[in-house]
């Protein structure tokens, strides 16, 4: 019997795992955990069941040896963050899996077996998971290895929870003065983060920061980073003399070869790069870094070049997509199913305490449908991939029609709402009921959200961002949200996120709050929204006070908030009052603090309401733009902008 996943089954083992952490930490005693776990063994891990003896003696001994595994080493909080591993069983004494016999007779043949997950698997982030985000600053780093906190990010960037690993690493990562080589790995990770929610700023700023650190393969590891991020922004010459100097400082660091590279193919240098990477190839070698994929690496490109810039191009994946599209039949299964939905039920229990709904935990019925969802669909976002695209394989929704119960779970919705992303098609009539489908399921996720809420008593309680159980339900009321956008049905739904369910709101949907509330009339609200916030230094929520005060007619203080929001994003004013702003280089995904994409962006979403409630031209005047009405002082600093003039 297999007990390490392969690919196949690694959500199952990812969910097993989980739960088995559940069971070690929610109980102090053995015994009592084991029994926990093996009541929940074949609901969370049926396809590894399956692959047991039939024999109960054989499955008792299995679980335990699995479970014993996880219990001896998972980090306790309450211990100090160690292991607290049970004694090795004596050979005669009583099996502690509780059969009654004794232990060489039971489950003492199986003590070698191969420990649950693989070797070298953490559990830390099954215990940190049971955490809010927010707590995560107050964790005692100094007990905790940071290499493994970099695995439990890598872990969590591989299933998209960049903010969760943002959360983990930035106390972690705070101080360059107290880092060394142990903090490499996580540094990446969290360079990485950064660059997924598009936090170009804070990913500089963080290279610039550990580039200080006293520790030199660190420093190394720092500049190596800023070094590519001037490379792609086309600053060679810094590039350059921040490579030389990374150079220096560790001379045999096996990364600065393939940065060499990289920077000359940016150049356009092909030639001078098929010969450095001669060199490199040469030089590892005799470092001992041979049989390495970086020396592999440097081979090929002195072989061949052109194949490692055409890997290197990532801008063809979606042209060379299989066209092969959503089918006629597919479209109309689909229909069909929406259909015939069954009667919204609540499958999900939730423990209210303290004005905290708590997670979202499905049923042990619905969760083994949702396990049974998870080898039948699969999607991401490499079309290339075997299996990845959903419409290749379209055998999920013969299991949709045979599992009824699968249209409540949160989960399953969120991802077939997300099928319709992957879809290919080029037919208006198409478009229209793929829609339609989409209102459907999300009008259905609100109900749902809304009974299982009630009937559990939770109705005004926080449901926290930070369950992991809690976030497709939260993702779908901010999609439903944006269908809803312009109608009388949108203001009710944001006020239920943002100021019920989420208000730490780490969807960033205060901002849209705001400026519903300030385009309704409600300009109080506005205000009472952005000082909920107090410390919130986004230029959308701080231009969004300005014109919360002025509608108040509190033109004083609008002045003043005027003069601190151009100090933090002062292109969000220039481009308001433009009249033709030139459109700036926008990168999908990515927006700049302060830079004139976001000023672009808060423009396109925002300058209705300052039209349309009069605040454009007092803003116009605040700013000295003349407008033939007369013009104010400027206020706030003499920022030169890159807009076009009017």
């Amino acid at each position: 019997m297999n007990l390490s996943p392969d690919r196949k089954d690694y959500t199952e083992m990812d969910e097993l795992l989980r739960i088995s952490v559940r069971c070690a930490l929610d109980n102090t005693d053995f015994k009592a955990a084991l029994k926990s776990y093996r009541k929940l063994l074949p609901i969370v891990a049926p396809s590894l069941v399956a692959q047991m003896p039939p024999l109960e003696e054989a499955q008792r001994a299995l679980a335990y040896a699995m479970f014993r595994e996880v219990w001896n080493r998972v980090p306790r909080p309450d211990y100090d963050w160690r292991p607290r591993p049970l004694p090795k069983p004596e050979r005669n004494g009583p099996c502690p899996c509780g059969s009654g016999q004794k232990y060489k007779q039971c489950c003492g043949p199986l003590a070698g077996a191969p420990p649950l997950g693989g070797e070298g698997l953490s559990l830390l982030s099954y215990v940190l998971e049971r955490f809010p985000m927010a707590q995560y600053k107050n964790l005692p780093f100094n007990k905790l290895s940071p290499e493994e906190l970099g695995h439990v990010a890598s872990q969590w960037l591989e299933q998209d929870r960049y903010d969760v690993a943002v959360a983990l690493l930035e106390p972690l990562l705070a101080d360059p003065a107290k880092l060394d080589a142990r903090h490499e790995y996580a540094f990446d990770m969290l360079c990485d983060a950064y660059l997924e929610l598009g936090h170009p700023v804070k990913r500089m700023r963080l290279a610039e920061s550990v580039m200080h650190t006293p520790d030199r393969v660190l420093k190394s590891a720092a500049m190596h980073r800023r070094c590519t991020m001037l490379a792609d922004q086309g600053e060679y010459l810094a590039a350059w003399k921040l490579f030389k100097e990374a150079q220096r400082i560790d001379p045999d660091n096996p990364s600065l070869a393939h940065l060499e590279v990289v920077l000359l193919i940016s150049q356009g240098d092909v030639g001078e790069a098929q010969e450095r990477a001669r060199f490199w190839a040469r030089r590892l070698k005799k470092l001992g870094y041979g049989g390495e994929k970086i020396v592999d690496l440097m081979e090929e490109i002195a072989k061949d070049p052109r194949a490692f810039i055409e890997a290197m191009d990532l801008g063809a994946d979606m042209e060379e997509l299989d066209e092969e599209g959503l089918d006629d039949q597919s479209l109309l299964q689909l229909i069909s199913l929406v259909e015939a939905l069954p009667a919204p039920a609540s499958h999900y229990r939730l423990q209210p305490r303290a004005g905290d709904a708590g997670p979202l935990e499905a049923d042990a019925e619905l969760a083994i449908i949702e396990a049974e969802w998870r080898e039948v669909y699969v999607a991401g976002e490499d079309p290339d991939d075997d299996g990845v695209y959903p419409w290749t394989d379209t055998a999920w929704l013969d299991w949709l029609a045979e599992h009824p119960l699968a249209w409540h779970s949160f989960a399953i919705l969120e991802d077939l709402v997300m099928s319709i992303d992957y879809a290919l098609y080029d037919d208006d009539e198409l478009e229209s009921q793929l829609d339609a489908f989409v209102e459907a399921l999300l009008d259905r996720a609100l109900v749902l959200l809304r009974l299982n809420l009630g009937k559990n008593e939770a109705d005004a309680c926080k449901l926290e961002w930070g369950w992991i159980q809690n976030r497709p339900a939260l993702r779908l009321l901010g999609q439903a949200i944006d269908l809803a956008g312009g109608t009388a049905e949108e203001l009710p739904l944001l006020e239920w996120l943002v100021l019920t369910l989420n208000p730490n709101d780490n969807q960033g949907m205060r901002e849209r709050l705001v400026h519903v509330y300030a385009g309704s009339g409600r300009a109080a609200d506005a205000l009472a929204v952005c000082e909920r916030y107090p410390d919130d230094a986004l230029g959308a929520m701080m231009y969004a006070r300005v014109l919360a005060l002025y509608l108040l007619q509190r033109h004083g203080d609008a002045v003043a908030a005027l003069a601190e929001a151009k100090k933090r994003s002062p292109r969000i004013a220039k481009m308001l009052t433009a009249n033709k702003p030139r459109v700036p280089e926008l990168q999908f995904g990515v927006t700049t603090l302060g830079g004139e994409d976001e000023a672009w962006y808060y423009r396109q979403s925002w300058r209705g309401v300052w039209e349309r409630s009069g605040a454009l031209d007092w803003l116009r005047q605040a700013t000295g733009v003349k407008t033939g009405l007369g013009s104010m002082p400027n206020v706030g600093d003499d920022t030169d902008f890159d807009c076009r003039k009017d």
